[in-house]
């Protein structure tokens, strides 16, 4: 009896972490030689977020545009939950954006990042 409530724990805890490492992971996004902009696309599990991140330099202006085929999906960036974003960055070094599929089914997305 024990050993059963034990793997059924184990199980859940192994659940956990492996639901919780995939809202913590981060996909850099990278801009191929002499461009200033890049596309990502992919699926989004219902009700999940996608970490993103990019090198900026202080000055530069971001701009990203986010379609799904529910319509439902958006950058989370404080604030803001949109399908536009745009921010003039304040310092050197990393930039990180979130988006958020709040359907309740999995969707197909398309992230356009440009930098200037």
């Amino acid at each position: 009896m024990l050993k059963k409530i034990g793997l059924k724990f184990l199980m859940l805890a192994l659940i956990g972490v492996m639901s919780s490492s995939d809202l913590l992971a981060q996909t850099r996004i990278r801009f191929a030689r002499g461009r200033t902009s890049a596309t990502v696309s992919g699926t989004l599990a219902a009700g999940a977020t996608r970490g993103y991140v990019l090198r900026a330099s202080a000055g530069q202006v971001l701009t990203g545009t986010l379609s799904s085929g529910n319509g439902r999906c958006d950058f989370t960036q404080g604030a803001l939950h949109d399908t536009q974003y745009s921010e003039t960055v304040d310092r050197n070094g990393d930039v990180y954006i979130s988006i958020d599929n709040h359907g309740r089914r999995a969707t197909n997305f398309t992230l356009t990042i440009s930098i200037q």
